[in-house]
């Protein structure tokens, strides 16, 4: 089985991806997800586990976006919604958490 905190991983990465999709030169940053397990994500060698982010909605700072994992066997075993704020990319210094 695998574990929720990694399902909720790959869901923030996978909506991430369709935040930056229409502008691919941009940096996200996660300001909200809720998540929803619907049953066990089990993988086995050879049936791997797919996941896909979908574009819901952007303004000029913000995305809004929906995530799913599918098992094997096409079942959907999680779902998530996720908001993203376009942030600017700036090289950070050493210790810097500004954003």
């Amino acid at each position: 089985m695998t574990h929720g905190g990694v399902l909720l991983s790959l869901m923030d990465v996978c909506m991430a991806h369709a935040a930056r999709s229409v502008l691919p030169d941009s940096f996200v940053v996660t300001v909200e997800l809720k998540t929803s397990f619907m049953q066990a994500a089990e993988v086995t060698p050879g049936r791997p586990l797919q996941a896909e982010g979908v574009l819901l909605h952007r303004t000029s700072s913000m995305a809004f976006t929906e995530g799913r994992i599918f098992n094997a066997d096409g079942l959907l075993c999680a779902h998530a919604t996720g908001t993203f704020r376009y942030v600017r990319h700036s090289p950070s210094k050493a210790g810097d958490v500004s954003a």
